[in-house]
């Protein structure tokens, strides 16, 4: 008579298990221990560059739509950037707002994901057209018509409220953004992709 129950209390168990899993722990791929790697030597993912004074005003109007933590999601880029949340740190230099990576961490498979960097930058140019933004994202955060290959140089992402944003391949990084620094995972994560 005990043999039913337990059967029944064990499969309830198990049950209970992996939901939790699912519900806390579950992630929506496997873990890239060389995208992770890249994104916390604090690489560049995008700059922009205006006038200083409503360029402070682009910094704050970013970081209060980010929050404390800030997070994003590079919606656009081929496998694994849409995996991951990579947490931000803002970095103003003169001219140029810099937008580093400091990490990367899989996105849970429940639960509200990030805001997707395009949206973010867009939303911030178009609140403060006074700026006169330019802006530079890295070439592996979007993934292009051509492929991972499309804009060595990286992409400039144009204001705008249309559905898919605009977007232009540089055929150089532009001046006022320096030398950006390679990104090392981009030729394997690529073929990976293929």
């Amino acid at each position: 008579m005990e043999g039913p129950l337990i059967v029944i209390k064990s499969w309830a168990l198990a049950a209970l298990g992996i939901w939790f899993y699912r519900r806390f722990f579950e992630r929506v791929a496997k873990a890239e221990p060389e995208f992770e790697a890249w994104a916390r030597t604090g690489a560049l993912l995008a700059a922009l560059s205006g006038r200083a004074a409503p360029l402070a005003l682009v910094e704050a109007a970013l970081r209060a739509r980010l929050g404390k933590r800030p997070r994003v999601v590079a919606t656009l880029g081929g496998w694994p950037w849409p995996n991951y949340a990579l947490e931000l740190r803002l970095v103003s230099r003169g001219n140029v707002l810099e937008l580093r990576v400091a990490r990367a961490e899989l996105l849970r498979t429940r639960g509200e994901p990030p805001p997707s960097l395009s949206s973010v930058l867009r939303e911030a140019m178009n609140a403060h057209p006074d700026a006169q933004c330019q802006s530079w994202l890295c070439s592996g955060s979007v993934y292009g018509k051509s492929g991972p290959d499309a804009a060595r140089a990286g992409w400039q992402l144009h204001a705008g409220s249309e559905p898919r944003p605009r977007l232009e391949p540089y055929a150089e990084a532009p001046s006022w953004l320096g030398n950006p620094e390679p990104n090392p995972q981009k030729l394997r994560i690529s073929e990976a992709a293929e």
